[in-house]
C-alpha cells in the first residue's frame, strides 16, 4: 500500500507544479514578458517570470525523475520476485488452484 501512497503523492505534486508553472507561464504573457523589456532584464516583474519558470522547471525535472524511479524500482522488484521462486506469481490464488487448466512448468 506504500507504494500507491507514494505514486499519489508524486503526481499530486507534479501536478500541482505543472498547475503552477503553467499559471505564471500565462501569468508572463498576459504582462508582456515576451517583449524587448525582457530581453534587457529591465523589468522587475518579468525577471521574476523568469526566475519563477527556471526554478519550477528544475523542480518538475526532479519530480519526472522520481516518478521514472519509482517505477523503475517498482518493475524491477516484481520481475526480481517473480523469477527468484520456482512457483509462477499466480499460482496462490484460489483461481489458480481451481482451474480446470493446469500450469505446465517448463
Amino acid at each position: 500500500m506504500g507504494v500507491f501512497k507514494n505514486f499519489t503523492n508524486l503526481l499530486i505534486t507534479l501536478s500541482s507544479f505543472s498547475f503552477l508553472s503553467f499559471g505564471s507561464y500565462q501569468f508572463c504573457n498576459w504582462y508582456g514578458c515576451n517583449g524587448w523589456s525582457a530581453i534587457m532584464r529591465t523589468d522587475l516583474i518579468c525577471n521574476a517570470c523568469t526566475d519563477a519558470s527556471y526554478h519550477l522547471k528544475n523542480y518538475q525535472i526532479s519530480l519526472f525523475g522520481s516518478l521514472f524511479t519509482l517505477i523503475t524500482y517498482q518493475m524491477t522488484t516484481l520481475i526480481n520476485k517473480t523469477s527468484s521462486s520456482d512457483t509462477y506469481i499466480f499460482e496462490d490464488y484460489s483461481l489458480g488452484k481451481k482451474s480446470p487448466r493446469t500450469l505446465k512448468k517448463i
